[in-house]
């Protein structure tokens, strides 16, 4: 710590992935450059181009790779440039941001003065499936010195079942700018919403077989997907084959949903795992009513069942469909879950969240 501020960088996969790692550290990462006390970097294992959020242009940026590699090829040459940046920049505390940059700030941080953070970003339990993830996990909870989770779920199941020597848990925030832009809630929309990258996790499928139950019933509403990824040509073929062109519309990335919350009567999330949906809060902040699956971590501490939306045993079609339905043919209903006491949403907020890593990161220092 020279000139009385800590240095702090944030190691990702790449800066520029669409995703929610990518959404929030670029906000978390701006926060706290605000703070004379802090010193940010940024350092990208893989480098690219074009940037998809919002990261601030004043921040050193740095890449250890020109392009990108399979972590289990490029991680060697990775750690030489790691440690290099580290040392040159003095810095204090290397946060890794999820389980793929895990082992590489570990070999990144041993036997030097610099903290580790291992922030993670996913379900403990969610992922429990996927071999060199839970080695990643188990790998970089021993070796750090303060794991961030993001459910009060998964500050348990870290603490209980790995060997970090110290866990907490801080919330993914709401973005400000998105608390800003709030409207009126439109009773008049019909239609849903769903947000998340087109991939196994996210369970689109589920969303397809729900849709097909609830325009049985309602075939005046639309339900719109946004995100991208590896399973959309597998999704537009169910789509055709369930005769819902037209009712269920693949959107493709947007850089305006901010803006276009307010179009939709209710939000839908179908994904079989998460760690904290930003979905969720986005759709939270927007005042819209949540319908999920109860998964083990993240949508059962944004949704109060019954109270702003629905928490759906997982993975039931025939009852998430009954519930759109019934939000769908009460108005009322809807309206009452928009105006859930919005304290709820204060634990979310962006100066509560930033307060929290500021309190932390001088703890470990």
């Amino acid at each position: 710590m020279m000139n009385g501020k800590i240095k702090v960088a944030f190691l990702l996969s790449i800066i520029t992935e669409r995703g929610g790692i990518g959404r929030v550290t670029s906000i978390i990462s701006n926060e706290l450059s605000l703070n004379p006390n802090f010193e940010i970097h940024i350092i990208s294992y893989a480098k690219k181009q074009s940037n998809s959020y919002d990261w601030n242009s004043e921040l050193p940026y740095h890449y250890l790779l020109e392009k990108r590699t399979p972590m289990k090829k490029g991680i060697w040459s990775a750690t030489n440039k790691l440690r290099k940046i580290i040392s040159k920049y003095n810095i204090d505390i290397l946060i890794s941001c999820g389980a793929i940059t895990g082992p590489l700030s570990v070999l990144g941080t041993r036997f030097n003065k610099t903290k580790l953070v291992y922030w993670s970003h996913s379900s403990f339990k969610g992922t429990s499936n996927k071999q060199f993830r839970i080695f990643n996990e188990h790998f970089s909870a021993l070796f750090c010195d303060c794991l961030i989770s993001l459910t009060k779920t998964d500050e348990k199941n870290y603490s209980n079942e790995t060997k970090a020597k110290f866990v907490t848990q801080i919330y993914n925030p709401i973005d400000k700018r998105l608390l800003e832009n709030v409207k009126t809630y439109n009773e008049n929309s019909k239609k849903i919403i769903s947000v998340g990258r087109l991939t196994a996790q996210k369970n689109f499928e589920a969303a397809l077989d729900v849709a097909e139950l609830v325009f049985k019933k309602h075939p005046d509403f639309i339900w719109d997907i946004y995100g991208s990824g590896e399973d959309e040509e597998m999704l537009n073929n169910i789509i055709e084959s369930k005769n819902l062109s037209g009712k269920v519309n693949l959107m493709g990335q947007s850089s305006d949903l901010y803006n276009l919350y307010n179009d939709y009567a209710m939000m839908v999330m179908t994904s079989k795992y998460e760690g904290f949906p930003m979905s969720l809060i986005e759709g939270l902040a927007s005042k819209l009513p949540l319908v999920s699956f109860d998964i083990p971590t993240g949508p059962n501490e944004i949704i109060i069942d019954k109270k702003n939306g629905y928490l759906i045993q997982p993975f039931n079609i025939q009852e998430m469909a009954n519930k759109i339905n019934l939000l769908i043919e009460n108005q009322n209903k809807r309206k009452m879950y928009t105006d859930f006491d919005r304290n709820h949403i204060s634990q979310f907020k962006l100066e509560f969240i930033i307060t929290k890593w500021e309190n932390t990161l001088k703890k470990i220092i």
